[in-house]
Parts: C-alpha cells; structure tokens; sequence
C-alpha cells in the first residue's frame, strides 16, 4: 500500500503533523507513507520574504521534500491531506493543489480511493473542523471514500487542545510555536493507520 501525504505548512506544524501520519501508516505491515509538500504558489516572493520564519520554513520545505503532484497521487491506494486553517478554510496552496486535479477527476482516477484530512491553527476555535470540510468537499468530487476518526481511540475522548472526530488537529498557540503534543501524535498516527487498513480491505 501507498499512501500520499501531500501537506502545506508555513511554520512547520503541519509538517510535524504530517510526519507522524506517516508513522501510522507504517504501523501498517508492508505499507509505504509518501510526504509531499504542495509549495505556495499563491503568496508572493515578496511578501514571504516579509516575515523571515516564513521564508525560512518554506525554502527548507521545497529542499526537503519532493513536490506534491497530481500524477503522484493518482499512483497512490490513499491519501492523507494536511493544510492550516486560513479563516476556517484550507489555505490557499491546498485549495490550488485540488484545483489541479481536474485531469483526476475526469479519469476517475481517484474514485474508490480513501483519504483522511489533517489541520492546525493557532487557537482552539479557530476553525479546525470546518478547514476539514473544505477539504472534503473536494476529495467527495473526486470520488474519494472519506475517511474520518470517529472516537476510534481513547485520545479523541480526552484531548484538551487538537484532536478532532473529522481528523487531526493541532492548536499552535498564537506565536505558533507551540509543538504537537503525544495525544495530538497519537491521533496523527490514528488516521494514518486508519487510512490505510481500509486501503487495504479495498484492495
């Protein structure tokens, strides 16, 4: 099984999230976890180079990772997508990478496939929940079997920052340097082991 894991991430939560989405997809015998950075195509260099953490973050996120593709994706079992909250939405670089896939959706190429969301945001209420549902909205076009938590796992009962029943999340802290904590890991890892054993019964 392979599962992508293209995410966007500005400070590098996301990213945090994404790797241990990976872990839970090898917790699969046999399953191979692919990270995929999307870039920013939508923010001008200029404005980047703005705010130095962002600048940073981003060209170490292009050198370490592979570009997220959509002829990637469509050669995957499933797929795990991540992208901080902008105003309870994806954020743009997430929104542009679906908006690429029309060539997918016209082949079918992702129809029957299962995929999970992941997100972070600064605050608690910052629109974790609905930044998911944006992002299903597309994967359900696509054909997609959406894949959500539920209260699989003891940790999304206790949680007292992110974790969701829709799927991951993780609460920054207003400076977003806040790093994810073992319970929002421990429910990272829960989608992306999720995710997979349905990939698997699939196939």
């Amino acid at each position: 099984m392979r599962i992508y894991i293209p995410f966007y991430s500005r400070g590098g939560n996301t990213e945090s999230m994404a790797k241990y989405v990976a872990e839970g997809v090898r917790q699969v015998e046999g399953a191979e976890a692919i990270l995929a950075f999307v870039g920013d195509p939508c923010t001008p260099e200029e404005i980047r180079k703005d705010f130095d953490a962002w600048h940073q973050t981003h060209e170490r996120l292009m050198d370490e990772y592979p570009r997220a593709t959509i002829e990637d994706l469509a050669e995957c079992d499933g797929a795990c997508f991540g992208s901080p909250t902008r105003y309870g939405n994806a954020a743009g670089p997430m929104r542009n990478f679906f908006d690429m896939m029309g060539p997918l959706w016209v082949e079918g190429s992702l129809e029957g496939k299962p995929a999970g969301c992941f997100t972070s945001s600064n605050t608690m209420h910052g629109g974790q929940e609905t930044t998911i549902f944006t992002m299903w909205a597309p994967i359900a076009h696509l054909g997609m079997i959406i894949v959500p938590l539920g209260y699989i796992i003891e940790e999304i009962h206790t949680t007292q920052f992110g974790g969701t029943p829709y799927g991951p999340s993780h609460v920054a802290g207003r400076n977003a340097d806040r790093p994810v904590d073992e319970t929002e890991a421990t429910i990272c890892r829960a989608l992306g082991k999720r995710v997979t054993e349905i990939a698997v019964k699939l196939a």
